[in-house]
C-alpha cells in the first residue's frame, strides 16, 4: 500500500496564462468541422487551420512567435477544401503531412527560417482516394511512415519509396481517429461502428475489438505510451461525454470510466508519456482540465483546471524539445481560439529555477528514428533512444532537427535493431473477450497477435500456419520479402547473463513492491530458469537465417517450425500474447509474515493533550529533531532570541496558562539537546558558542524560567560551535559532541574533560549514533559519506562507505543488533529515501526506498525490540513505518500512519511506558502548531487479555548504566541487560497455548485421554458445566466474570424460548385440492 502515500511530483502544476502582448493574435480560423484537432507543434513551428475562401490553407509561425500575425503571413495553400487534419514528423521538425475533404494526402517542407513565401507545391503528393480522409499520422519509431484514414479504410505509406505497404478495411463505418503504441507494433482505431479496434499491420490482423462508447458521435482514443492501456473520450447512451481506459489484458471491458458533463463539444486528449499529465481539451469549452493518470486506483486524479474566458477551438502540446525547462515548464499546451494561439505553460512550483530539475523533467523519445522501414517490416519493435532535457546536453540550443527536403533525405542506415526471432501466432492474449473476427470481417482469418521480443521472451516475426501459407493476391509478406531482399540480415550478437540481467531485475522489483522475502534456493532456482530460457532463445536465434530464406509457400517447412517451436517451449513458461512482457508473478510462499503489518496509530484524546502551546520555534536547526522526551519531560525550543527551552510535564494535561514561559535560557542559540537516559532530570544543551550546558530539573518540573546552567562544559583549545550531542548508551558520564570543525570529541563528564577526539571529516557532520553495544561510532557527513569508528582504539574511521548522494541533510542509526545501518537522505533529485547498510559492507546499499519529493528531512525513530522503523519530517502528516529485516529487500512496508494535521515534531517515549495489556508496541508525542498530543501504536490481536510475549521480547534496560565512564574508557565492554515486560497478573500468549494444547499420554492398554481445548463462545452452551468450570479453575477465571456469564446465557435462554416457530404459510388459507380438478 506503499503508492497510496506517495507524493506526486506534478500534483501542484499550474496552469500560467501569459499576457495578451504573448499571444498569437489577430488569426482566422473560422469554422473547422472534421475529426483533427486543427492546430499542432514541432519544436520549431506551430502550424492551425486558416479560413481561406480559395480552398484549404495553413498558417505556419515559429514556435516562440509572439503578437499580431500580419494579414499577409505566408501561408501553405495545400487543398482545394478544407484541411480536415495535419502532423508533425517527430524525426523532422520540418516535415508536415496534410489531408483535406479533397481525398488528397501532401506532404510538404518547412524551411528551418520558416516561410518566407507561400507554399503551393508539395514536396510528395500520395494517389487520390475516393472518400474524404480525415486522419493523418506519422509512425512514433520509423522515418517516413504515415498512416492515412479515409471512411472505412486505413493504410500506412512508405513516403520515401512511394508505395502502400498495408491497408485494413474492416470497418463498419467513418474511422474517427488513429493512434500508435509506443514501440510501432500496434496501432488503434475507433469509428462511428462504436466499435475500438487494435491492429498489427505487419501481421495484417486485427488483434482485439471491442465497443467503444454508447454514442456513434465523435470520438478520441490515445494509446498511453508504451504501456498496455488505452484511453478514449466520447459518449455515453445519456449523451454524457466520458473517458474509459481498458487494458489490453482485459480489452472487452474499460477498468476506468470517468464521467463529466452533456457538452457537445469532443474532449481532445493530450497525453504526455513522460509525466502521465493528461490535459482533456473540449471543443467550444472555455476550460481545460488536467488529469494525472496512475496505475492504481483512482487511475485518474484531478489537477488543477485552466479556467479560460474564450471558447476552444482546438489544442495541442508541444513537443518536449521545445519547452523552457529552466523555468519548470513540464508541458505546453496551445489552445487555438477564433482568433488567437493562447501558450497555457504548466509550471511545477519551485523555490528556485536557477538549476536543471532532473526529478521533474525525465528523459524523452530522441529525434532518430530507432528502426528503418525493411527492420520495422521484418518485426523489429524497438522504442525510440531516450535523451535527455538538460540544456547543458543539447546537441543545439534551441533543440531543434532538420534535414531538409524530403528527396534529398536518406534513410537512416546505421540503426541498433534486433533482429526479430520468429515466434507462432495462434490466439488472442489472455484475459481478452472480444467477438469473433469471422463475424466482424469475413475477408480476415482468425485474429492473432504477435508475441514481441521484450525482456528476453521469445518473439518477432509472425510464423503463418498452414492455411495462412498459401499465397494471396495483394500479401504483406509479398512487400516484406521484397524489403528482405535489399537489405542482408543483422549480425546476432549472443547476450549472457551478465550482460541482460533484465528477468532477475524484474524479479526483484516485484519483489521490492510486495514487501516479499527471497530465500537463496527460491533465487538460485528462478535464475536456473532464466538460464534455460536465455539458451532456448539464443538456439532460436542462431536459425534465425535459416527461417528468413523459407519461403511462404511451403506448408511443411511451416508445420517443421511449429513442431520445433513447441518442443523448445514445453519446459518453458507460457508467457501471453502480448505487445508487452508479463509481469513476475509471485506466490504467496514468497511472501514475509510481518507480526507488526497492520499496526494502528491511535491518537490521543483531547482530554490527555496539552494545549495552548505559544513561541514555539519553527528553525532549529538540521542536525537537531526539534523535540526530546523522557519518562517525565518533554523539551520544546521556543522562539526568540537566548536560546529558550521549554520544559513540560508531559503526564500533566490540559491548557496551558497564559503568561510567561517558564524556560531554560541558554544565552547563546540552541544547535542540539538530549536527556541522560540514565537520569529523567539532566539535560544536555549543545550552544553555537562551543559550550555544553547541563540543566538539572526539579521533580515538579520548572517554575519560573532560569538562566544559569548547574554546569558547563567548553573545549579550551576550540571555540567552533557543538552541533550534536548524542549520550552513550550503557555507560553513564559519558557524551559524544560533533563540532563546526568536522570533529567529534567524546566527553568524561566526571572528569569534566575530552577523553577521545575524532577526526577524519572534510565536511559538516549530518548525524551521529553509538552502535547498541556501544564499542561503535557512526556518522553521516556532507560529503556523502557514512564513517564507522571505533573511538577507544583509533581516532580515525575503521571504515567507511558512500551513503545519502544529497546535501541537504541526513540521519543515521543502528539496527538489527548493530549488523545493519539505517539511513535517511535525499537523491540527486530532491526524493526523500531510506537506505539499508550491512555494517560490514559499506561500499553501496543493500536496498534502497524511495518515499517522495518534499524539502523536510525525515527524522527516523527504531525500536530495536520490533525492528520497526518510523519516520516523518518536520510539516509531514503521515507516519511512514517499515520494518527492518535481515533478509531482501530489508525494508517491508507496513501501515503508514496518516495524521488529521501536519506536525512539527515527532519523538518516541521509553519503552517501559508502553502499556502492553492494550498490545501497545510504541508510545510517542506528536507537535502541532499548537498542541501535544499522545500518539500509541497497538497490534491488532484478539486474545488482548493474555500478554503478548510474540511482540513483547525482552527490552533492554535503557535506564540503567552497566558501567561508569573509567570502566569504559579503560576498554571494559559488557552487554545490555534485558527486562521482560510481562505484569505478573497476565499469562502469556505461549503458556496458554502451551495449556491449551491438545497432548496425548500414552497409556498402557487403556484408552489415551486428551486435553481439551477452550470453548468456542457459541458452543459454550452445548458444553456441559463441570467442563465448562474446569476450563475456566485452569485459566484462573474470577468468580464475578462467571457469574455475569451466566445470567447472560440465562437470558440468552429464555429469549430463545419465547421465539415463535410458527410459519406465515401456516397462518394462511390454501385452495382446496378438488378445485384444481375443475
Amino acid at each position: 500500500m506503499a503508492w497510496r502515500f506517495k507524493v506526486s511530483k506534478y500534483k501542484n502544476a499550474a496552469p500560467l496564462l501569459p499576457k495578451k502582448e504573448d499571444w498569437v493574435s489577430d488569426i482566422k480560423v473560422g469554422a473547422p468541422q472534421s475529426c483533427g484537432n486543427h492546430i499542432k507543434a514541432s519544436a520549431a513551428f506551430i502550424g492551425f487551420n486558416v479560413e481561406n475562401r480559395g480552398g484549404g490553407s495553413l498558417g505556419i509561425v515559429p514556435l516562440d512567435y509572439k503578437g499580431r500575425v500580419e494579414s499577409s503571413i505566408p501561408l501553405v495553400h495545400g487543398h482545394s477544401d478544407l484541411i480536415t487534419d495535419f502532423d508533425f514528423s517527430p524525426f523532422d521538425d520540418g516535415m508536415l503531412a496534410t489531408c483535406s475533404t479533397d481525398a488528397n494526402v501532401r506532404v510538404w517542407h518547412i524551411p528551418e527560417g520558416g516561410l518566407a513565401e507561400s507554399l503551393a507545391n508539395a514536396e510528395y503528393s500520395l494517389p487520390q482516394f475516393d472518400k474524404r480522409v480525415e486522419n493523418v499520422l506519422f509512425h512514433p519509431t520509423t522515418e517516413f511512415l504515415l498512416t492515412v484514414a479515409y471512411f472505412d479504410t486505413v493504410k500506412l505509406w512508405d513516403i520515401k519509396h512511394e508505395k502502400e505497404i498495408f491497408s485494413f478495411s474492416g470497418h463498419e463505418d467513418q474511422v474517427q481517429n488513429t493512434s500508435w503504441h509506443g514501440n510501432g507494433s500496434l496501432f488503434v482505431t475507433t469509428s462511428r461502428d462504436r466499435n475500438i479496434r487494435i491492429i498489427d499491420p505487419r501481421a495484417d490482423k486485427v488483434a482485439y475489438e471491442a465497443e467503444s462508447h454508447k454514442s456513434p458521435k465523435d470520438s478520441r482514443v490515445q494509446w498511453l505510451g508504451t504501456t498496455d492501456r488505452i484511453l478514449s473520450t466520447g459518449w455515453d447512451g445519456s449523451r454524457v461525454r466520458e473517458v474509459r481506459i481498458r487494458d489490453l489484458r482485459n480489452f472487452s471491458k474499460p477498468y476506468k470510466i470517468q464521467g463529466f458533463d452533456s457538452s457537445t463539444g469532443i474532449l481532445m486528449p493530450l497525453y504526455d508519456p513522460d509525466t502521465n499529465m493528461l490535459f482533456l481539451a473540449g471543443k467550444a469549452d472555455v476550460s481545460i482540465m488536467y488529469w494525472e493518470i496512475t496505475e492504481k486506483e483512482p487511475f485518474l486524479t484531478e489537477g488543477l483546471k485552466h479556467n479560460g474566458s474564450v471558447q476552444t477551438k482546438g489544442a495541442c502540446l508541444v513537443p518536449k524539445r521545445g519547452l523552457e525547462v529552466m523555468n519548470g515548464e513540464v508541458n505546453r499546451l496551445l489552445q487555438l481560439t477564433s482568433n488567437a494561439i493562447i501558450p497555457i505553460t504548466y509550471q511545477v512550483p519551485r523555490k528556485t529555477y536557477r538549476e536543471f530539475h532532473a526529478d521533474i523533467f525525465p528523459d524523452t523519445s530522441g529525434y532518430d528514428p530507432s528502426t528503418t522501414i525493411s527492420q520495422w517490416l521484418g518485426g523489429s519493435s524497438n522504442p525510440v533512444k531516450k535523451i535527455s532535457l538538460d540544456p547543458t546536453k543539447r546537441p543545439t540550443a534551441k533543440f531543434q532537427i532538420h534535414r531538409g527536403p524530403l528527396s534529398k533525405q536518406e534513410e537512416f542506415k546505421s540503426l541498433e535493431a534486433d533482429t526479430p526471432v520468429p515466434a507462432p501466432r495462434t490466439r488472442i492474449s489472455n484475459g481478452t473477450e472480444s467477438k469473433p473476427m469471422n463475424e466482424v470481417r469475413p475477408t480476415l482469418s482468425k485474429p492473432m497477435v504477435a508475441v514481441k521480443e521484450t525482456d528476453g521472451n521469445i518473439g518477432g516475426k509472425c510464423i503463418d500456419s498452414e492455411e495462412e501459407t498459401k499465397p494471396r493476391g495483394i500479401s504483406i509478406s509479398q512487400l516484406r520479402k521484397n524489403y528482405e531482399a535489399k537489405e542482408e540480415p543483422q549480425e546476432i550478437t549472443e547476450e549472457t547473463e551478465e550482460d541482460n540481467p533484465s528477468k532477475l531485475a524484474s524479479i526483484r522489483k516485484a519483489f521490492e513492491s510486495r514487501s516479499i522475502s527471497v530465500d537463496e534456493k527460491m533465487v538460485e532456482r528462478r535464475r536456473e530458469e532464466v538460464r534455460q530460457e536465455k539458451t532456448i532463445q539464443e538456439e532460436e536465434k542462431e536459425n534465425v537465417g535459416e527461417q528468413l530464406a523459407l519461403r511462404d509457400g511451403s506448408r511443411v517447412i511451416a508445420a517443421e517450425r511449429r513442431r520445433t517451436f513447441e518442443q523448445r517451449m514445453a519446459s518453458v513458461e507460457e508467457k501471453p500474447a502480448s505487445p508487452t512482457p508479463r509481469r513476475a508473478t509471485v506466490t504467496r510462499s514468497f511472501r514475509r509474515v510481518c507480526k507488526f503489518r497492520h499496526l494502528k496509530g491511535t491518537p490521543g484524546h483531547k482530554s490527555t493533550c496539552i494545549e495552548n502551546l505559544r513561541d514555539l520555534s519553527r528553525t532549529t536547526p538540521g542536525e537537531c529533531d526539534g523535540m526530546a522526551a523522557n519518562a517525565e519531560f518533554v523539551v520544546l525550543p521556543l522562539s526568540g532570541p537566548g536560546g529558550k527551552l521549554s520544559i513540560l510535564k508531559h503526564k500533566k494535561t490540559g491548557r496551558q496558562p497564559d503568561g510567561v514561559i517558564p524556560s531554560l535560557m541558554n544565552t547563546a542559540n540552541v544547535m542540539d539537546f538530549a536527556f541522560d537516559p540514565f537520569n529523567d532530570y539532566t539535560l544536555g544543551v549543545a550552544c553555537d558558542d562551543g559550550k555544553i550546558n547541563l540543566w538539572h530539573i526539579p521533580e515538579g518540573g520548572l517554575a519560573q524560567p532560569t538562566n544559569e546552567p548547574n554546569e558547563t562544559f567548553m573545549d579550551i583549545g576550540s571555540s567552533d560551535k557543538a552541533t550534536i550531542l548524542k549520550w552513550h548508551p550503557l555507560t553513564a558520564g559519558v557524551l559524544a559532541a560533533a563540532y563546526g570543525d568536522h570533529s567529534i570529541k567524546i566527553w568524561d563528564l566526571h572528569s569534566q574533560s575530552v577523553a577521545i577526539t575524532l577526526s577524519g571529516h572534510p565536511d559538516q557532520i549530518f548525524s551521529i549514533a553509538w552502535s547498541p553495544c556501544g564499542r561503535y561510532l557512526a556518522t553521516m557527513c556532507r560529503d556523502s559519506h557514512i564513517r564507522i569508528y571505533d573511538p577507544r582504539h583509533c581516532a580515525e574511521p575503521i571504515q567507511q562507505g558512500n551513503g545519502p548522494v544529497g546535501v541537504r541533510g541526513a540521519r543515521i542509526l543502528w539496527a538489527l543488533g548493530g549488523k545493519y545501518l539505517v539511513t535517511v537522505g535525499f537523491s540527486k533529485v530532491s526524493e526523500r529515501q531510506i537506505s539499508v547498510y550491512k555494517a560490514t559492507e559499506l561500499t553501496k546499499p543493500a536496498n534502497t526506498v524511495g518515499i517522495d519529493i518534499s524539502p523536510a528531512m525525515l527524522i527516523p525513530f527504531y525500536d530495536p525490540d520490533s525492528s520497526t522503523l518510523f519516520a516523518t519530517g518536520k510539516g509531514d502528516s503521515t507516519i511512514y513505518a517499515y520494518e527492518v529485516g535481515t533478509d531482501f529487500p530489508h525494508l517491508f512496508p507496513l501501515s503508514h500512519h496518516k495524521c488529521g494535521s501536519v506536525h512539527q515534531g515527532l519523538v518516541m517515549l521509553p519503552k517501559i511506558m508502553c502499556d502492553v495489556r492494550q498490545v501497545e508496541f510504541c508510545k510517542a508525542l506528536r507537535i502541532t502548531s499548537s498542541t501535544l498530543e499522545p500518539l500509541s501504536f497497538t497490534v491488532p490481536r484478539v486474545k488482548t487479555e493474555l500478554f503478548q510475549d510474540d511482540i513483547f521480547p525482552s527490552t533492554f534496560i535503557s535506564w540503567e548504566p552497566v558501567m561508569t565512564a573509567a570502566e569504559w574508557l579503560g576498554d571494559t565492554n559488557r552487554p545490555p541487560r534485558t527486562l521482560s515486560l510481562q505484569p505478573s497478573d497476565m499469562l502469556s500468549l505461549s503458556e496458554s497455548r502451551e495449556q491449551q494444547s491438545p497432548v496425548s499420554q500414552p497409556n498402557s492398554g487403556g484408552p489415551q485421554t486428551h486435553v481439551r481445548h477452550e470453548t468456542p463462545p457459541f458452543l459454550k452452551g452445548m458444553v456441559p458445566n463441570e467442563v465448562r468450570q474446569t476450563q475456566h479453575k485452569n485459566l484462573n477465571v474470577p468468580e464475578e466474570v462467571l457469574q455475569t456469564q451466566n445470567r447472560l446465557e440465562e437470558s440468552m435462554s429464555q429469549q430463545m424460548n419465547q421465539v415463535s416457530k410458527t410459519l406465515e404459510q401456516d397462518r394462511m388459507e390454501g385452495v382446496d385440492s378438488a378445485e384444481w380438478e375443475d
